[in-house]
């Protein structure tokens, strides 16, 4: 059987597949939409949010749009929030998978450890434009302002929700916050009591285990402790053979929350990461700790003050050894000086030690270490115009960096409800990337193709090396959206988008020649040299049509050009799909059986064709305390390609067809 398997090696438009997908529509009827209702764990309390209407869900608290509770309805962004639920129901096994939920985000495996994740473009392993947080922490590597997905092998079990905001958010978030933020947020100690063990393996090698236990200390302290371990087979390349991309994680930690009173939350946490990859020619180790203390008052008012340290340890034969040092604190307090106003103001530092260690065989250390500061100060202002119609929103943030100097990041939002079901949104932001280590510090020279034969004769290894006076990237965005509840089960979330890209960093011609002995160096300046435009949206429509089964569907477009000088290269793996669909959906047989499937249709990106796969989970809960679960991924072909090598550093490897059990025991 190879139902659309030839999508995965054409290069026709890929929408000429939605007409062999509605010949499917007979078999696969209720794969139509996404996992988000089912029964609750039974040691949740209070109610989840796959137990909520489509109605209710307009009303979902979230946090990340402007550091203070809003309703989900009256937030002027692109914003979509994944449930613990909705992540469990999804069979994924990462973080990056499991972002597959979201309408307009691009993500793609590239080998068993590294993925490619992006919303609105500038995808590839080493993205960068996109800011992602675990619990108020930023996993933000400073050596290419990215995120080393393989190390967050976070237990989603544990997981409260996931807010994914499409479009800027540095006025609240500063720097590097450019097309997207992702904020993870755990849930608290006191819901996550009592024992949990998991366990669950694949065909093509993938194994995952972990266990928590939640407890008390006396009548107003909670605490969980946990460990997971995870590994990972090699995966087959498109010509044949393997990558050698197997790889092995551990990680184990606790969480402890402390309630003096109805209105204070003290919280400590602290976690571990170690893993091995591409069979232990690479190692990654990452340990942070984090303090928080919150304090809600009267009229919306508040305050909070949080710190954390995090010591992440990079170490590859091929690459570099590294460490870098991060602590970071910020306080904020938000109150309302009159009923139509409510007011958002924070002010936070940040310090970065770098230390890099010995020579490899791809990168030579110039400067073995560099000390970075970070300063910002921001303020967020909500103004009702007309009660309950319109809405208008400023802030800005002020951050100083030592790369660049003073930046700021201002925002403009709008929303106008014309009646209370309905809001129509638009903003205008200005958001900035800061330089990386790599970029931005003359630290390193990196290889960067074969070695040529110089005008002197002499051979000449081409590298690439930072710049001394590097420019902050910019973009201006323009966004509007609507969002409508059309009947009580029936939702719908439109979003366009227009970003214009300035000064972005790219590398540009040979500057020198260094003459040496056997290879002399030819500088490649890593230089603000290209601008760009993308332009698009994204639609989601959720249907119930019954109180046991919920169906969603999205769709994003984008268009995305890049300019610079005649002659410059242009990074394949930095441009998005242009199509994506997804149609999901969630059925609950009983209380105890439930079936979970998903279809997706990616356009192609330059040398990776287009594909569509489909997904299903078939969970039994045997009793209140034990689960079975099993799951087939990418079902619909042998294996695909998703994610283009990155100009020569990484290749990539194809995703299996797969099939997993897992096995979940409560008490």
């Amino acid at each position: 059987m190879k139902p659309l398997s030839h999508l995965n090696r054409s290069h026709h438009h890929p929408l000429l597949g939605i007409e062999r997908l509605a010949s499917l529509s007979a078999a696969t009827g209720i794969l139509l939409a996404i996992p988000v209702f089912a029964v609750t764990s039974a040691q949740t309390p209070g109610a989840d949010l796959a137990d909520l209407s489509l109605e209710e869900l307009m009303n979902v608290t979230v946090t990340s749009a402007s550091k203070r509770e809003e309703k989900l309805g009256d937030v002027a962004t692109a914003i979509t929030v994944l449930s613990n639920d909705d992540l469990i129901r999804s069979g994924a096994t990462s973080l990056p998978d499991a972002l597959r939920l979201v309408p307009g985000m691009a993500v793609g495996f590239s080998n068993a450890h590294d993925w490619s994740v992006a919303v609105r473009g500038f995808g590839g392993v080493y993205s960068n434009k996109l800011l992602v947080l675990v619990d108020g922490r930023a996993v933000y590597s400073p050596f290419f302002a990215g995120v080393y997905w393989n190390q967050q092998q976070l237990m989603l079990e544990d997981l409260d929700r996931i807010e994914i905001i499409r479009g800027p958010g540095a006025t609240v978030w500063g720097a590097n916050a450019v097309n997207g933020v992702i904020n993870v947020v755990s849930r608290s100690a006191r819901d996550t009591q009592g024992t949990l063990l998991y366990g669950e393996a694949d065909n093509p090698g993938l194994v995952r285990a972990g266990v928590r236990y939640g407890g008390r200390i006396g009548a107003d302290t909670y605490f969980r402790v946990f460990g997971s371990y995870q590994e990972d087979g090699n995966r087959s390349l498109t010509a044949g053979g393997n990558l050698q991309d197997s790889w092995d994680g551990r990680r184990g930690g606790f969480r402890v929350d402390h309630h003096p009173d109805t209105d204070t939350t003290l919280t400590w946490q602290m976690d571990a990461t170690q893993a091995n990859f591409d069979a232990g020619a690479s190692q990654g180790y990452n340990f942070n700790t984090l303090g928080r203390w919150v304090r809600r008052g009267a009229d919306q008012s508040g305050s909070e003050l949080q710190a954390y340290f995090d010591h992440t340890l990079y170490d590859s034969a091929t690459l570099l050894r590294a460490v870098a040092d991060t602590f970071d604190v910020t306080v904020q307090h938000n109150f309302a000086p009159s009923p139509r106003q409510n007011i958002t103001a924070g002010l936070g530092y940040r310090f970065i030690r770098i230390n890099a260690g010995q020579n490899s065989q791809t990168v030579t250390v110039r400067n073995p270490r560099a000390d970075l500061h970070l300063f910002s100060a921001f303020a967020h202002d909500e103004f009702t115009l007309v009660p309950d119609k319109l809405t208008l929103t400023a802030g800005a943030k002020l951050e100083h960096n030592d790369f660049t100097g003073s930046e700021i990041q201002p925002s403009l939002r709008a929303l106008w409800k014309p009646k209370s079901q309905q809001s129509v949104w638009a903003s205008v932001s200005r958001a900035v990337r800061t330089p990386s280590i790599f970029e931005g510090k003359d630290m390193f020279l990196i290889a960067y193709g074969q070695p040529f034969t110089g005008p002197d004769g002499g051979l000449y290894l081409p590298s690439l090396t930072g710049n001394a006076r590097p420019s902050s990237e910019i973009l201006w965005a323009y966004e509007s959206g609507y969002r409508h509840q059309l009947s009580p089960r029936v939702n719908l979330d439109l979003a366009l988008f227009l970003n214009d890209y300035h000064r972005l960093i790219y590398y540009g011609d040979i500057s020198r020649l260094i003459s040496g002995s056997p290879l002399g160096i030819a500088e490649i300046p890593i230089i603000n040299l290209l601008r760009g435009r993308s332009y698009g949206g994204e639609a989601q429509i959720s249907f119930a049509p019954t109180d046991s089964w919920r169906l969603i569907g999205g769709y994003s477009i984008i268009s995305m050009q890049l300019y610079g000088p005649p002659g410059t290269a242009r990074d394949a793996s930095l441009f998005p799909p242009r199509h994506q669909l997804s149609l999901r959906s969630a059925y609950d047989f009983s209380r105890r059986v439930s079936f979970d499937a998903q279809l997706r249709l990616v356009d192609r990106i330059p040398s990776v064709p287009a594909y569509f796969t489909a997904d299903l989970r078939l969970n039994w809960r045997c009793t209140d305390r034990l689960e079975l679960s099993l799951m087939g991924q990418n079902l619909l072909d042998p294996q695909h390609l998703e994610q283009a090598e990155l100009s020569g550093f990484n290749a990539a490897s194809e995703v299996p067809r797969s099939v997993r059990a897992k096995l979940t025991w409560r008490f």
